[in-house]
C-alpha cells in the first residue's frame, strides 16, 4: 500500500481570495428588478465620498425602474454633508 504524503500547497488558505474595498459586506436577497438600482446607489456613494461641508449636495441622474406593483418610477440619489 502506498504511503499518502500531506502537501502544504494548494487548497483553501486563510486570508486567500479577493479582498473587498468595503469594511464589511453582507449577502442579501433583493428582487431582480432592483439589482441595477442597488448597484447605482453603491456607485453614487463611492463617487460622492468626498462630500463635506465645503461641497454642495450632489444628486444622481434619474434611474428608471418599476415598483413591485409594476408601476414605472424614477429614482434619484442625493448626497449632502451634515
Amino acid at each position: 500500500m502506498a504511503e499518502i504524503k500531506k502537501t502544504t500547497h494548494g487548497g483553501a488558505r486563510p486570508g486567500a481570495g479577493r479582498k473587498t474595498k468595503y469594511e464589511n459586506t453582507v449577502v442579501m436577497r433583493v428582487p431582480d428588478k432592483y439589482k441595477d438600482a442597488i448597484k447605482a446607489l453603491i456607485a453614487h456613494l463611492d463617487d460622492t465620498d468626498m462630500i463635506n461641508k465645503n461641497y454642495r449636495a450632489v444628486e444622481s441622474e434619474g434611474l428608471m425602474l418599476r415598483s413591485l406593483q409594476d408601476k414605472p418610477q424614477k429614482v434619484f440619489f442625493r448626497t449632502e454633508a451634515l
